[in-house]
């Protein structure tokens, strides 16, 4: 398994890639939601609420819900730095960064790393992120 991310975060992650049907196994991958994916999946108030921040059905981010007052500071960041992952949604790095806690900072880095380096998700093994029955399950769908 990936040293930043945990169990937890491993099967959230496969279950809103699931969920979305995002293509990481066949080229092009894509990089832009997987990213944001994974960053939402890191924390679980956001993966509790995806559903306010992501629509499923239409595959579209919900840009409003950062009008919304029930996120913290950091998760409005958080989903901010993940709508810029998928399309560019305007958020600049002191606006993300500044006042993150030391968790959410690695896991905002690990994601821009994410999107930047295309990871070839057929090689993926199971000590690195992701339980074999999450990869087959995905690999069925994608």
């Amino acid at each position: 398994m990936r040293a930043w991310m945990d169990e937890k975060h491993s099967e959230r992650l496969a279950d809103l890639l699931y969920r979305d049907k995002t293509n990481i196994f066949k080229d092009p991958k894509d990089v832009e939601r997987f990213s944001m994916f994974y960053l939402l999946s890191g924390i679980e108030s956001l993966y509790q609420n995806i559903d306010k921040i992501y629509d499923f059905e239409d595959h579209t981010i919900k840009p409003e819900c950062l009008n919304d007052s029930e996120w913290t500071r950091e998760e409005r960041k958080l989903i901010s730095l993940a709508f810029n992952l998928y399309n560019n949604f305007e958020v600049t790095p002191l606006e993300v960064f500044y006042g993150l806690q030391p968790n959410e900072f690695v896991l905002a880095v690990n994601a821009i790393v994410e999107r930047m380096y295309v990871y070839d998700w057929r090689l993926v093994r199971v000590e690195e992120g992701f339980r074999e029955t999450d990869i087959k399950r995905l690999s069925e769908v994608i």
